[in-house]
């Protein structure tokens, strides 16, 4: 599928998502009311630019499994770590910024890895440079550059999880069969 074809099919798919929440919003399917939604959302789409969704060109069920236990795992680990360090000596935790370069290109990607890092206690996205995908993360507790290490192969695990779960068109899928 070429690039103008994913993005008519996103702005499709963007499209009767947004007509279905109009029809919602009415509490009634007719005529009118889909003509009326169909107009309103060519009006919003061509009024404000709406962005391409991304697309994903595969979706594995068990790998998404799998990112979700990850993101679980990590929640719990990080509320327990961050919550010792709040309670047992607060004043000497020391904290870091960290770049992590990014493989992906999808924005779906890098949007999932980010908001899942910022969803962790003692961690937050600073920036994020789309042109060369870095992120900049402030992570704590960091107290030595072999702690930096494992936070940042940490974001880059989250990264390569999600890439296996979402196989998008921006990205080659991952070597490994579909397991």
């Amino acid at each position: 599928m070429n690039r103008n074809a994913r993005r008519a099919a996103s702005r499709l798919l963007m499209g009767g998502w947004l007509l279905g929440i109009w029809l919602l919003l009415w509490g009634r399917i007719d005529a009118l009311t889909v003509a009326g939604g169909a107009a309103v959302v060519a009006g919003a789409y061509t009024a404000s630019r709406l962005p391409a969704v991304p697309l994903v060109r595969r979706i594995r069920p068990l790998r998404v499994v799998a990112v979700i236990a990850e993101f679980v795992w990590d929640l719990l680990v990080s509320s327990v770590v961050i919550g010792w360090h709040a309670l047992y000596r607060p004043r000497q935790v020391r904290s870091g910024i960290i770049d992590v370069d990014m493989r992906s290109r999808s924005e779906l990607i890098l949007l999932g890895v980010t908001t899942s890092i910022s969803l962790r206690p003692g961690t937050i996205l600073i920036d994020l440079d789309p042109d060369r995908t870095v992120l900049r993360i402030h992570a704590m507790p960091v107290r030595s550059r072999a702690e930096a290490e494992s936070r940042r192969a940490g974001v880059a695990t989250t990264e390569e999880r999600l890439m296996r779960a979402f196989v998008t068109w921006e990205d080659a899928p991952p070597e490994e069969d579909d397991r």
